[in-house]
């Protein structure tokens, strides 16, 4: 099974991106993510084996433990890639939270003998892909803040016309 681990935003958070999503479909070609997929990736897995389910949860809880709520607002506008094909992203700032979480999961996963990519992490949330951005001025996004409290592993089914995420255990941030 195809697994990543994120942490899930709030409702605050999700409904500013999907105003932000919903204004730039009106310049800007692609493939819009859905609001309901809106998430920050703390450590992508790829196909991990069904036997090691268990390791990996244990893994999440553990890089999880000691770490609250995180408080975090949407920044700029960035992207990934080249002009015509980009992926487009907002960021999350969060005075440096998300990173430490982020470090401390990838920490326990690797610990645990899992690989992930090995991508520096940056705390963002996708709204496109294959965005053609070339002919485009990005809009500056309100500032929104709202509080992170669940950190999910999540499997991912890219078999239909968009790729579909279930949770498969969350964590709680006290």
């Amino acid at each position: 099974m195809r697994l990543f681990v994120a942490a899930e935003l709030p409702e605050s958070l999700e409904l500013e991106l999907a105003e932000t999503s919903a204004l730039l479909r009106g310049a800007v070609r692609g493939r819009y993510v859905s609001p309901d997929s809106f998430h920050v990736t703390l450590a992508f897995l790829g196909e991990v084996a069904g036997s090691r389910l268990g390791a990996a949860i244990d893994a999440v809880e553990a890089g999880c433990a000691g770490h609250g709520r995180i408080e975090a607002s949407l920044g700029s506008l960035g992207y990934f890639g080249r002009m015509r094909t980009a992926t487009l992203w907002q960021a999350v700032e969060s005075d440096g939270a998300l990173d430490r979480l982020a470090a401390s999961v990838r920490r326990e996963l690797g610990a645990a003998g899992f690989s992930f990519d090995g991508k520096g992490f940056l705390a963002h949330v996708t709204l496109m892909r294959a965005a053609d951005l070339s002919h485009v001025e990005l809009p500056m996004p309100h500032v929104t803040r709202g509080a992170i409290d669940t950190v999910t592993l999540f499997k991912s089914d890219l078999s239909g016309a968009r790729p579909v995420y279930e949770p498969i255990h969350s964590v709680a941030l006290p």
